[in-house]
């Protein structure tokens, strides 16, 4: 009996002859995206969708020096906080003061990790490899820096759609602190918080959107600032592949 090979493009480990094949395209990053959709479960997975979105600008990014980037982090954090932490420990409302603090130096004295207005109107500021790589990004992908490297430690966050500045919830008891990852990891009071929210809308209310952010949500507004980004810098042929990615997170996802 002859046996045929199925010839399978393969982009870090994520194969598309799983795809339907009405969803395949011309590019291989495009299929990545819509495979990572397909498995939103984790911050880990949004970074593959980010990265994703990465390499339709530059196409010769490598999603596994990104992986080896985060684990370096993570190993930095867990090798000062043994106790406290594991590779997919957990942590004692306790522990989370002592984690919290060895994550922020890590990210924050260490990467640098923030952001300021120059940067944000550029769509480097949008790429997350780039970003983990010089520490300069916009909120929501210094937010999501944040929060998968907190995820590798055994810390619980969650992304907060805020209007206007994307933040990071961090559960600590029957609290939340709320960390300005683009503000250098600042914490922000209830206080300060609402009227982040209402300098935007006054009728809004905090609570509702002290919330975690669903993955539609974090993708679609990633993919709206690349929009607005490209549009200022030139980049006007990107923004097609801004618009199909937005269609296809809708369809998968829904909208947010």
């Amino acid at each position: 009996m002859t046996c045929m090979r199925e010839v399978v493009t393969e982009m870090g480990g994520i194969s598309t002859n799983r795809l339907p094949r009405s969803e395949r395209t011309m590019n291989p990053w495009t299929d990545r995206y819509i495979a990572a959709l397909e498995n939103l479960h984790r911050h880990a997975d949004l970074v593959d969708a980010a990265l994703a979105i990465a390499g339709h600008r530059r196409p010769t990014i490598d999603p596994a020096q990104t992986e080896l980037h985060l684990e370096s982090i993570s190993h930095r954090i867990r090798s000062r906080v043994p106790h406290l932490a594991g590779r997919n420990g957990s942590t004692s409302p306790r522990g989370i003061s002592g984690l919290l603090a060895h994550l922020h130096e890590a990210l924050f004295e260490d990467l640098g990790l923030g952001g300021d207005g120059e940067v944000a109107l550029h769509p480097d500021a949008s790429d997350f490899s780039l970003v983990l790589e010089t520490g300069r990004g916009l909120p929501i992908a210094c937010s999501l820096v944040y929060c998968a490297s907190a995820e590798r430690v055994g810390l619980e966050t969650f992304g907060i759609d805020a209007p206007g500045h994307f933040l990071v919830g961090v559960p600590d008891g029957d609290s939340t602190l709320i960390v300005d990852p683009f503000g250098g990891g600042r914490l922000l009071s209830n206080e300060e918080f609402a009227n982040l929210v209402h300098a935007y809308d006054e009728e809004a209310d905090p609570n509702e959107i002290l919330r975690p952010a669903p993955p539609a949500a974090w993708l679609e507004r990633w993919l709206r600032n690349l929009v607005v980004a490209c549009g200022r810098c030139g980049e006007t042929h990107q923004v097609a592949n801004w618009t199909r990615l937005v269609e296809e997170t809708a369809r998968v996802l829904g909208t947010s």
